[in-house]
């Protein structure tokens, strides 16, 4: 067997030094890269988008009508009768759910009949002129309608004069900060009384 030369030496070595490089290379080259490119970004998860809350609920009628005629109100006229009659009115929201129209009416007279040369004062004692007098007040659960509101009566507190009892109440835009009250009273079911009516003005608010 003849010896290598020295250049046939180097050219082995080469070789083989070539040949190692090609076998190593690939996980060198990897590593590399893995120590050079650092951690892997994290990542971010958007938050869900906030759920928008529920539009409110529209205000009730009843709700409505307290805005608009809520607050006390006030009359005084002379009645066909010819007693001079004073009415104050309070409307409101009840304080019970669900929220309710509610009237608490108070309605006193005073007879002038005497000062017009009619009955009246004379021949009547202190007893009769303060039950005549003396006022009476209502209870009452109002349904908006068209333009006011129309009352029934729960209850009723005191014994009107002329045996009229009311049973029910009227009202109706008039003008500005102005209703005509328009109320229906009997006797009996059998004996019902005339209409009356009043302009009332509004006191509070």
């Amino acid at each position: 067997m003849e010896k290598l030369t020295d250049k046939q030496k180097k050219i082995a070595v080469i070789v083989v030094a070539v040949l190692l490089a090609l076998h190593f290379a690939p996980g060198f080259i990897t590593n590399l890269r893995h120590a050079f490119a650092g951690p892997a970004p994290a990542v971010v998860q958007k938050p869900s988008p906030a759920k928008a809350p529920p539009p409110p609920a529209p205000p009730s009628s009843d709700a409505i009508a307290a805005a608009k005629y809520g607050g006390i109100w006030g009359g005084s006229e002379l009645m066909p009768d010819q007693n001079r009659c004073n009415i104050r009115l309070e409307i409101r929201l009840s304080d019970d759910t669900p929220k309710k129209l509610k009237g608490y009416e108070s309605k006193s007279c005073i007879p002038v009949q005497p000062f017009a040369g009619g009955k009246g004062i004379r021949g009547q004692n202190i007893g009769d002129l303060m039950r005549e007098t003396a006022p009476v007040s209502a209870v009452m659960t109002g349904t908006p309608v068209e333009g006011g509101i129309k009352f029934t009566v729960d209850s009723l507190i005191g014994a009107p004069y002329d045996g009229c009892s009311l049973i029910g109440m009227t009202l109706i835009d008039f003008g500005q900060a102005q209703v005509q009250a328009q109320w229906q009273s009997q006797r009996s079911p059998q004996a019902p009384c005339p209409d009356n009516r009043m302009l009332l003005r509004k006191a509070r608010g």
